[in-house]
């Protein structure tokens, strides 16, 4: 009887350990790979949903009350889009569209708090007048419409401090003017040539402010003035930003930023000498 019992006990094995090679078996070819697949759709389901784009509705919000003639909230409501939302789709519009409404509250007529009326003394020039409420020439002028620099005493001028300073990313092509830490308006770098030692970071400051007439410097009270080519000197040797390559030392000079004429003449107005100029990757 113990002699049966042992082939028996022997046999029971064989059939349990082949139930566990067949489970096994069963588990490697079908459940496994089934699992396998159903944790992969799970990953790539919880890959395609987009996070949401709050951006487009501040970005909406600000168009209808641009539309509405609202231009300080619209441009308000742009700033807080750029601020709080930089990977919104809809900051490339939102930075040009703010932009402009800023340069166009600024220049315009339209008060604003840091804006004031000068009555113009006896003896007052433009350039003194620029110069002691920190402020340009080019802005008085285009803020006042003047094409000439003529100015009378008793006469009331729209003058503002104008305290930017600007930022250059090589990388991204662009020269944004802040109002402290506040988005004022972004232009774009056409073309870059700097020496080695000017690739970056910098940080210095516009030392001179040029205008030039096909081959001669020319100042404010010059009849051809508002038409002529300008470009801004740093105190950094290598860094100019020009509107063109035919700035006067151009062909012993070829280093600089080149930006569009028309955003060079914008640039002339709101930048003094003496602004910050920070050069970054």
């Amino acid at each position: 009887m113990a002699r049966l019992k042992f082939p028996l006990a022997v046999f029971a094995f064989m059939i349990c350990g082949a139930g566990l090679a067949g489970a096994f078996y069963f588990s490697t070819k079908d459940v496994q790979p089934e699992i396998s697949v159903n944790s992969q759709i799970i990953e790539d389901d919880a890959v395609k949903p987009e996070r949401p784009d709050f951006g487009n509705g501040h970005f909406d919000t600000a168009m209808s009350l641009l539309r509405e003639g609202e231009l300080v909230s619209a441009r308000d409501r742009f700033l807080y889009l750029i601020q709080y939302y930089p990977e919104s789709k809809s900051i490339t519009h939102a930075k040009r569209v703010a932009g402009e409404v800023n340069l166009d509250l600024l220049i315009s007529p339209i008060p604003q708090p840091e804006k004031f009326r000068h009555v113009v003394s006896q003896g007052e020039a433009l350039v003194t007048i620029a110069k002691r409420s920190d402020s340009t020439v080019d802005y008085i002028m285009r803020a006042n419409g003047k094409t000439t620099a003529l100015i009378y005493p008793d006469e009331e001028l729209v003058v503002c401090p104008l305290n930017y300073r600007i930022e250059i990313c090589l990388e991204n092509r662009a020269l944004t003017v802040y109002d402290e830490d506040m988005f004022f308006k972004e232009y774009r770098i056409v073309d870059a040539n700097l020496p080695p030692e000017v690739a970056g970071p910098v940080t210095t400051t516009i030392s001179e402010k040029v205008a030039w007439d096909s081959d001669r410097p020319v100042n404010f009270t010059d009849a051809t003035y508002l038409k002529c080519s300008k470009w801004l000197r740093t105190e950094k040797i290598g860094l100019f930003i020009w509107e063109d390559a035919e700035g006067p030392d151009a062909g012993d000079t070829p280093f600089g930023l080149m930006v569009e004429k028309t955003d060079m003449q914008e640039l002339f107005t709101i930048l003094r000498v003496g602004t910050e100029v920070k050069l970054v990757h």
